[in-house]
């Protein structure tokens, strides 16, 4: 027994915690938190690239409106008579598109009104109808010979009653 109360110096000694080791975790992990950080602030600017007021004016610039005379039309609805009045203005590639354009009015005003007397008050009375129509008529009018030199369509006044 008196053995084992008695312990070598070098054992008393190892016995305590060597403040080392956490010391090396804290570093450890404050490098890793310090990349973490500067990773997600590249990836942030990286990723959420705005583009400036300069560029969106020199994308804009060379648009052109072209607007096509107010539309009234019957609604596809068997159980009531309802009309649609709606007045679209189209985006163009320039003003020298719109000249081009203008000898297609005809067609355009076709394709735009066997379109919209093709939906129902149903089909176009919420904001998402009013979009999908708005696709429509993208559609149609790419589909036309100058077609692709239009690039958005507006309604400036849409009425169904």
């Amino acid at each position: 027994m008196a053995r084992e109360k008695e312990l070598p110096p070098d054992d008393m000694e190892a016995a305590p915690p060597k403040p080392r080791g956490k010391l090396k975790k804290i570093i450890i992990m404050g490098a890793l938190a310090v990349v973490l950080l500067v990773g997600g602030a590249f990836a942030y600017l990286v990723l959420t690239d705005d583009p400036s007021p300069e560029k969106e004016k020199a994308k804009h610039a060379d648009k052109a409106m072209m607007a096509l005379e107010p539309f009234l039309v019957n609604l596809a609805d068997k159980d009531s008579r309802r009309y649609l009045k709606v007045k679209i203005d189209l985006e163009v590639d320039g003003e020298k598109a719109v000249k081009e354009l203008e000898k297609s009015i005809p067609r355009i005003r076709d394709q735009l009104i066997f379109l919209l007397s093709s939906k129902s008050y149903q089909d176009i009375c919420t904001p998402e109808g009013k979009h999908q129509l708005k696709k429509e008529v993208l559609e149609r009018m790419s589909a036309l010979p100058n077609g692709k030199k239009i690039s958005g369509a507006f309604f400036t006044e849409f009425v169904a009653q």
